[in-house]
């Protein structure tokens, strides 16, 4: 599970779309890389702890969206459904690829500490 070789791959197939425009070719790849990155943190997690992990990935998912909600409704005192989305997905797409990153070196050091027991 090494998602960002995929965000490169999509990256370089974008850049034939988006050929005058960098922040938009980077906003859509991570936009479309977020799943990647966590559906990775998913099952990362799973191998880290095998019981069912699926409700830390729903809570997540749903403190993200409080978040979103608050900080949209206290900078605009509206709330616009696709700014709501767009700002709940690039919020996600940060942290799990945070999470990502975290969960693959904790399982990592978890792997190498276990092998040397």
């Amino acid at each position: 599970e090494f998602p960002i070789f995929s965000t490169i791959f999509i990256y370089m197939f974008l850049k034939f779309f988006f050929k005058n425009n960098k922040r938009k070719l980077l906003l859509f790849t991570l936009d479309l890389s977020t799943i990647l990155y966590i559906s990775s943190f998913y099952f990362v997690l799973n191998m880290i702890f095998p019981t069912a992990t699926g409700w830390i990935l729903i809570n997540l998912l749903l403190v993200i969206l409080f978040i979103s909600i608050i900080l949209q409704w206290k900078v605009k005192r509206d709330i616009r459904f696709t700014k709501l989305l767009k700002g709940f997905w690039r919020m996600s797409c940060i942290l799990f690829i945070i999470l990502h990153f975290i969960t693959v070196l904790a399982g990592l050091v978890l792997k190498i500490t276990e092998y040397n027991a």
